[in-house]
């Protein structure tokens, strides 16, 4: 069984205080650094490390930066999507999301399939399936309840308003809005 290596930049091992000048010049637009003032930065500090060195941790600090962002921006997405939804579909959005990470790392295990830890992801797989039964369950209540309500509600109106069958069918017009609201 093949382990998977961690990639060990070099810039890692640095001092937090130079790392962070190093990510700050990497991360500059208005002066965009050069590899070459990055490396000569590091010379004069004490740390000689190459321009290869270099470029591979700034691959890397690229692809992360660029995954918060992605990340950030589908959540601002997802979050305005359920703004004014009940509690069980921002769960529901939740829990799309972490099935589809578990799948997007299955999918991309190829020759780490070895390694990869599949009783753990086959136990958060299960409970993710627990908790969509659950929800789910729980969205058949609600409705449920809500219907009963409704029905008991229409039922004392009928029962007060006899004698005005305008004002009656207007607020129990107003009920049924309600209700195809609540579980729409």
């Amino acid at each position: 069984m093949s382990k998977r290596r961690r990639k060990h930049f070099k810039i890692e091992d640095l001092p937090k205080n130079i790392r962070a000048k190093v990510d700050e010049m990497l991360a500059s637009q208005n002066p965009r650094y050069t590899y070459e003032e990055i490396e000569f930065f590091l010379y004069q500090e004490g740390h000689p490390i190459g321009k290869s060195s270099i470029a591979r941790y700034h691959n890397s600090f690229e692809r992360i930066t660029e995954r918060i962002t992605e990340t950030r921006e589908k959540l601002k997405v997802l979050v305005e999507a359920v703004r004014d939804q009940p509690g069980t579909d921002i769960a529901e959005v939740a829990n799309q999301l972490m099935m589809q990470g578990l799948l997007q790392r299955v999918a991309q295990a190829e020759d780490e399939f070895d390694a990869l830890p599949l009783d753990k992801v086959g136990r958060l797989i299960a409970s993710l399936e627990r908790s969509a039964v659950q929800r789910e369950k729980l969205k058949f209540e609600f409705d449920k309840g809500v219907a009963v309500s409704t029905e008991k509600i229409k039922a004392q109106l009928q029962e007060e308003l006899k004698a005005d069958p305008e004002l009656l069918s207007r607020l129990i017009e107003i009920v049924e809005r309600t209700k195809d609201e609540l579980t729409a």
